[in-house]
């Protein structure tokens, strides 16, 4: 049984993750209080409120995990918001509050930051244990530039630079990285933004457990096969 973090824990994608890994000592970060505490009764798991956006909070709560867990396994970070808008529509209603400079801010210090500060807070345990694996649910946006999401896809190439600079480092550790990145998903991801998909698009996107399915065939390779990035999409999807 291993030691998992999973941030952004508390619906869409992290909570699919998390029903799929219900197994394993799960320990669940988001700051959705009320459905994370009804996750974490359904997997019987361990929980911290956390925005992955602040630092102080990710210390104290790492502090916290590493005072009472011997090892950590796994990290998902799953954390993330959604920002759309081509940068010359960004002042029409439908995008001008979702694009303010302050909701971009949050939007790259979750995005981006949350992946650096939860990597970077983990690596000292995992590098002392001997052994870890981080697992990045990033996008296609992390792929390939969508003209229609400039600050979404900054964050989401961000991540993937990031990854792909620290991997050899990671690996000279014995800890590995992998960065799934899947096209569009069937959650309420969009609509927490409000920028709600029409429903004729968001019939070809992935559902949770489809990418959480794709999180599970990462996590069970053997330690000493990695994939640095893997994509998936729904075939409709292209």
């Amino acid at each position: 049984m291993k030691n998992v973090i999973i941030t952004g824990a508390a619906n869409g994608v992290g909570r699919a993750i998390a029903q799929l890994l219900k197994n394993e000592n799960l320990i669940l970060l988001d700051i959705d209080e009320k459905n994370l505490k009804e996750l974490s009764l359904n997997t019987k798991s361990k929980y911290y409120l956390c925005d992955v956006s602040d630092d102080e909070q990710i210390i104290n709560v790492i502090n916290d995990i590493s005072q009472n867990y011997e090892t950590i396994d796994c990290l998902i970070n799953c954390a993330g918001m959604w920002i759309s808008g081509d940068i010359s529509k960004t002042e029409e209603p439908i995008y001008n509050e979702m694009n303010n400079l302050s909701r971009i801010k949050k939007v790259i210090d979750t995005n981006v930051f949350g992946v650096i500060g939860m990597v970077k807070s983990i690596f000292s345990i995992m590098k002392k244990q001997g052994y870890g694996q981080i697992i990045n649910i990033n996008s296609q946006s992390g792929v390939m530039c969508e003209p229609p999401f400039p600050i979404y896809n900054a964050t989401k190439q961000s991540t993937n630079a990031f990854r792909k600079a620290i991997q050899n480092d990671l690996a000279q550790n014995n800890i590995k990285i992998t960065d799934v990145c899947p096209g569009l998903i069937q959650t309420d991801f969009y609509k927490r933004a409000n920028n709600e998909l029409p429903s004729n698009v968001m019939d070809t996107g992935l559902t949770p457990e489809d990418v959480a399915n794709t999180v599970k065939f990462v996590f069970d390779l053997p330690h000493e096969i990695t994939i640095p990035s893997i994509e998936v999409r729904h075939i409709k999807n292209y």
